[in-house]
């Protein structure tokens, strides 16, 4: 029995020199533990200027493009994220004739955010709650019901900016890219046929 214990010590032994490198006085090989190797990928090889990385120009990486509102150059830009456009909500709703109000109520480790838009008697309410910089909880009603469009807002400068479809939905406004700026167009107002006398 104590044979077999000293012939497995024995083996124990040798299979971790031959591990660390031990073996035939070599000394042991460095290798990265996954923390240094980690640290090493974390550290920048080069900084670059806050410019060149907001025109580095990634998919990812939202970039400006200038807003036409029924013809207007409005002073906030939309972005564009891949292939679509993100449109500042109240810059824009306001630009169109709705009246902006927003509202932020401070909570317990989060914040809860709205903003409501009213034109005559139609009322469009955008709520969301802010945790640990995400917004969560994303919702859009028009006069009371849901707007069919993907839940997804950005903050970025203090400026709210939600899909392009939002508005093509809940304003019946026309979304296209036009001469490098992003145009928003109201439906021309339809002229009702006159009626003929007989």
């Amino acid at each position: 029995m104590n044979r077999k214990k000293a012939l497995l010590a024995a083996g124990l032994l040798a299979g971790a020199a031959a591990l660390t490198g031990c073996t035939a006085g070599t000394p042991p090989a460095v290798t990265a533990t996954p923390q240094t190797a980690q640290q090493e990928t974390m550290q920048p090889e080069e900084s670059a200027s806050p410019a060149e990385t907001a025109n580095a120009g990634g998919e990812d990486t939202p970039g400006p493009i200038a807003l036409r509102v029924d013809g207007r150059a409005l002073d906030a830009d939309a972005l564009r994220e891949g292939d679509r456009f993100l449109l500042p909500l109240m810059e824009t709703a306001e630009a169109l004739g709705w009246q902006a109000r927003s509202e932020d109520k401070e909570e317990e480790r989060l914040t809860r955010r709205s903003v409501e838009l009213e034109q005559g008697d139609s009322k469009i309410t955008v709520t969301w709650v802010v945790s640990d910089n995400t917004a969560r909880q994303i919702t859009w009603q028009k006069d009371g019901l849901l707007i069919p469009v993907d839940t997804e807002l950005t903050t970025l400068e203090d400026r709210v900016y939600v899909p392009a479809a939002f508005f093509e939905t809940a304003m019946r406004v026309t979304v296209s890219e036009q001469e490098g700026a992003v145009s928003v167009q109201t439906p021309e107002p339809q002229e009702t046929p006159e009626t003929q006398n007989e």
